[in-house]
């Protein structure tokens, strides 16, 4: 166990001697979260501290379901209180896994804790969670941070290393602190928010000033796009800054060439606009890895720089990014801000985006802030990297010129709080396409401040009909080209050549697992 905890050793952070670094970034100084404690008395049901607000919080949560829609003056109280509730439900998850007279182990200087219950898929702690070790007989705490986990094994260090063997003797109760990062991340984004006035910046208005798009014939790198005229008018709006300072956004239903635009379009940027700063940000490490790729074929190696977390193993890094990313010697590096800012694009997650607060960058640093899968993270995480770059900010409105990519009919954020689903799983992107300057006028959307791609390059046509007609109001043109050597051509389950769709009948049953997720066994 010793060995297969050293070869999937995570990546750790710690002081450079290479020589391009003039040390490490610290860790990012988060507000802090003080849980009210009449809503908490709400939630465990527990004597309140003040009957009138204990109230209040009652009747509000009773009344969420019945709100549909956010509005500004309620923007920041909210959200709160959804953030508040969230943590409180992923807490109570937490203790389910709890686990009772258990008898330590040590390996490789960390307790070695097995969880049964642990779901490599669906975990309910990260490294850098902490966990808490009772000694009933002797009534003592010790706290360790959690610094691993493989398969169903955590692994968590302490601090007093000379309570290890009294520790290892005697029998123990662990209960699992989830520090909850991203919800933090949250809470700062509102706490900047209501420091420099900014609600009404993600509430955009049409801008009356007259605009034209500019009639200028680029030089594209993908020369497909120049046969494609929603693409084409995106890319060049977006350069325009024709939607400023509104986000601009890219809709694109599945299979029409959304990331490619995207690519496009910061390949144009790059070009033309060489002293421009560029941030572009994904919910998942799969999808900021795609773009590194495609850039990394289309622009110098050097002005690419992809930013990983702690978290991020090495061995999975991608070899072909590895030596554009901030690992140094399978160590992570966050570069200082005298190295950082001469990165021209830079390329990382949403929740990674934080540790950019504690650069103090200026707010014009980045002229484009890029949001890809945008429907697939929450309102409040699409808005850490616009509030990263106002923490020092005294106007109200964003410098950058704010590209939001993604589909809203596709599926969400996870909420783990059922009953705020509709409320804190709701995208950005699919709240801003409820605004004005996003709404259809005459059948139309304004291509100022919204493009949707129509032309599906990946399916046949047959596969995109029903979500076309469900969804996408039949705009959908299928561009995929009939391929006669395609794996279907001899296969002989396909009763229907011309239509390339087989249904399979599956008997099953829901069954949930021990940390409480629903699955389903097919037979």
């Amino acid at each position: 166990m010793a060995n297969e905890k050293s070869k999937n050793k995570r990546s750790i952070v710690g002081e450079s001697t290479h020589c391009t670094s003039f040390g490490v970034c610290k860790r990012v100084p988060l507000v802090k979260i003080q849980f009210p404690a009449d809503l908490c008395a709400v939630l465990n049901k527990t004597k309140p501290q003040n009957v009138q607000l204990y109230n209040d919080y009652m009747k509000l949560i009773n009344n969420l379901p019945n709100i549909k829609k956010i509005e500004p003056e309620y923007y920041l109280i909210l959200f709160k209180i959804l953030l508040y509730l969230e943590e409180h439900e992923l807490c109570l998850i937490a203790a389910k896994h709890n686990l009772e007279n258990q008898k330590l182990k040590y390996v490789s200087d960390s307790f070695e804790i097995t969880v049964p219950t642990l779901d490599e898929d669906d975990p309910f702690i990260t490294v850098g969670d902490t966990l808490k070790i009772e000694v009933k007989r002797l009534k003592s705490k010790y706290t360790c941070n959690i610094t691993d986990i493989i398969g169903k094994k955590v692994y968590a260090t302490i601090r007093k290393s000379s309570v290890v063997s009294q520790l290892l003797e005697e029998q123990v109760d662990i209960y699992f602190l989830p520090m909850n990062w991203q919800i933090r991340c949250c809470h700062s984004v509102l706490h900047i928010m209501f420091e420099h006035n900014l609600v009404n910046s993600v509430y955009p208005k049409i801008n009356t000033n007259l605009y034209t798009l500019p009639e200028v014939d680029l030089d594209w790198a993908n020369k497909s796009i120049a046969k494609n005229k929603e693409q084409k008018i995106a890319v060049n709006n977006i350069l325009n800054y024709s939607a400023y300072p509104a986000p601009y956004i890219l809709f694109g239903p599945p299979g029409t060439g959304k990331t490619t635009t995207l690519i496009e379009t910061i390949y144009q940027i790059r070009k033309q606009c060489k002293s421009k700063n560029i941030l572009v940000c994904t919910p998942s490490n799969a999808a900021a890895d795609e773009i590194t790729n495609r850039l990394l074929c289309l622009l110098p190696h050097k002005d690419v720089f992809r930013m990983y977390a702690t978290s991020k193993c090495c061995n999975n890094v991608d070899e072909k990014i590895y030596p554009n990313s901030n690992f140094i010697d399978d160590m992570v590096l966050y570069l200082p801000k005298k190295i950082f800012i001469l990165k021209k694009i830079v390329i990382t997650t949403l929740v990674t985006c934080m540790r950019l607060a504690s650069l103090k960058l200026r707010n014009d640093h980045f002229s484009y802030i890029f949001i890809d899968e945008a429907s697939q993270s929450t309102e409040l995480e699409s808005l850490i990297p616009l509030m990263v770059m106002n923490s020092k900010n005294n106007t109200e409105a964003l410098y950058a010129q704010i590209v939001i990519a993604g589909d809203p009919y596709q599926l969400g954020p996870l909420i783990r709080c059922t009953k705020i689903q509709h409320l804190l799983g709701k995208s950005l992107l699919e709240r801003l396409m409820e605004c004005e300057p996003y709404q259809k006028v005459n059948n139309k959307y304004n291509s100022r401040y919204i493009t949707k791609l129509i032309h599906n390059y990946r399916n046949q046509e047959a596969i995109i009909h029903t979500s076309n007609n469900l969804f996408y109001e039949k705009d959908l043109l299928c561009d995929k080209k009939e391929n006669k050597h395609s794996i279907i051509s001899n296969w002989t389950v396909l009763s229907r050549k011309t239509f390339p769709i087989l249904f399979l009948v599956l008997k099953g049953e829901e069954v949930r697992t021990p940390n409480g997720r629903l699955n389903t066994l097919s037979f």
